[in-house]
């Protein structure tokens, strides 16, 4: 719906209104997006992190091995 014609229709405190919603809906949908992305990058370190840990300690197991003999 244009903003012209809710103003014309309403005046002020309608259009008023309709700005809130569109404004809080914008915002909720970048909150969900936000939120997904933050989970997301999380996620990422913490296969990182993992990985690395994994690495590390296939790492030390091979240099316990070697030292043995």
């Amino acid at each position: 719906m244009a903003l012209e014609a809710i103003a014309a229709r309403g005046g002020m405190e309608t259009l008023r209104s309709a700005l809130q919603r569109l404004y809080m809906t914008r915002a909720s949908a970048y909150r969900d997006v936000l939120k997904s992305f933050i989970e997301g990058y999380q996620e990422g370190i913490q296969q990182i992190m993992d990985k690395n840990e994994a690495s590390s300690k296939a790492h030390q197991e091979g240099n316990t091995d070697k030292n043995s003999t």
